[in-house]
This record gives structure tokens, sequence and C-alpha cells, in this order.
């Protein structure tokens, strides 16, 4: 995978992660009933200890779904050769 391609996929995942935090906080703005509820949301996922807590499983969830999605598509199969022993006496 080139780099500028790299980038762009981390760029990417930054900027989807931002847009959430931003969508979370102009949320609370909507009227009351569901404003409430992103207020409610954005105030405890930026309480201090629950801040680090949340971007830590937020990070933890990019890492898991990037391995899985390059786990998937990649092409690099790795095979043992495991050598035949039936032929040989057991050794004691």
């Amino acid at each position: 995978m080139s780099s500028l391609r790299q980038f762009a996929y981390a760029s990417l995942i930054i900027f989807s992660v931002l847009m959430l935090v931003i969508g979370t906080w102009a949320g609370r703005f909507f009227p009351d009933p569901v404003g409430a509820i992103f207020a409610r949301i954005f105030h405890i996922c930026t309480t201090p200890i629950i801040m680090e807590i949340t971007l830590a499983t937020i990070g933890i969830v990019i890492v898991v779904a990037l391995a899985q999605y390059h786990e998937k598509h990649a092409n690099e199969w790795v095979e043992m050769d495991i050598p035949d022993d039936s032929n040989q006496p057991p050794k004691e």
C-alpha cells in the first residue's frame, strides 16, 4: 500500500471521529427531547475519566475494524511444511 493511500485512510478515520464528536456536540441544539439526549451523551463522554476511556474504546474499535478488513482482503497466506514422520520408527 502506498504512503499516499495510507495517509488518505488515516485522514478519513480521523475526520470521521472528529465529525462524530462535532455531531454529538451540535446535536445539543436540537429541540428538547433529542437535544437533551445529545447533551447528556456529550457531557458524559467529555467527563475527564470517561473521555479517556471513550477515546481508547474508539481507538480499539478502529484498530480491530482495520485488522478485520485487512485480514479479509489480504492475499498473504502462510503455509507451514510439516515433515511426515510416519515412516520413521518411534524414538525411545
